[in-house]
Formats: C-alpha cells, sequence, structure tokens
C-alpha cells in the first residue's frame, strides 16, 4: 500500500473520531445522549461521565491518529469499536434494524483498522 493510501485512511478515521467527539459533546442534543445511555442502564452522573469521558477518548482518538499513528493504536480503536457495537447490540437492538445501520458501517472502519494493522510500519 502507498504512504498516500495510509495517510488518507489515517485522516478519514481522524474525522471519525474528531466530529463523533465534538458531537458527544453537546452538538447532538444532550438529552437525547443521556436517553441513550439510560436504555443501557446508564443513569445521571454515571451517564454523564460515560458521555463526556467517552466523547473526550473520541477526540483523543482523533488527534493521535493525526500525531502519533501506531498499529497499538488502530489495535486499541478496533478494541473499542467492537465494545461500542456489542453494548449496542445488546442494550439498542433496534439499532440492527435501523435504516441507516449504524452497527453495520462499522464493518468498514474495521477494515480500515485492519489494513492499518497490516501494513502500518512493523516497528510502531
Amino acid at each position: 500500500m502507498k504512504p498516500i493510501d495510509l495517510n488518507l485512511i489515517r485522516v478519514t478515521l481522524a474525522l471519525i473520531w474528531l466530529v463523533t467527539g465534538a458531537l458527544s459533546l453537546g452538538i447532538f442534543p444532550v438529552r437525547d445522549s443521556l436517553a441513550l445511555l439510560a436504555r443501557v442502564g446508564l443513569h445521571n452522573t454515571v451517564a454523564a461521565v460515560a458521555l463526556y469521558g467517552s466523547a473526550v477518548l473520541d477526540i483523543l482518538l482523533g488527534i493521535l491518529t493525526l500525531l502519533r499513528p501506531t498499529r497499538r493504536l488502530w489495535q486499541a480503536q478496533a478494541a473499542l469499536i467492537v465494545s461500542y457495537s456489542l453494548i449496542i447490540a445488546v442494550y439498542l437492538p433496534d439499532y440492527w434494524l435501523h435504516p441507516f445501520a449504524p452497527i453495520l458501517k462499522n464493518l468498514p472502519i474495521l477494515l480500515l483498522l485492519w489494513l492499518l494493522v497490516q501494513y502500518e510500519e512493523r516497528s510502531t
């Protein structure tokens, strides 16, 4: 894979993490995010910590994707995506039938991460 291809993949992934984090910080209505977390069993302070903590984590992953790309970072991102997907699949099963396919869209993201793991310099 060409270096430009790897860079385009990194920028694409960084954009996904950064936008997702920004949306979770309040661009998407916080009350709606908290309602989703309530369906997962998180309420009050725990829900707020989960919401804002995951938003900050997403932004951090976006920044690291741009500034400190490593194979371990790709593996950590894949593990987080799989974890998020499993939680959604168990607690929000209606998302399996959602016409925008939010869970299914994680598959191409996981593929991009797999490509980065395969083609990133082995020293990272």
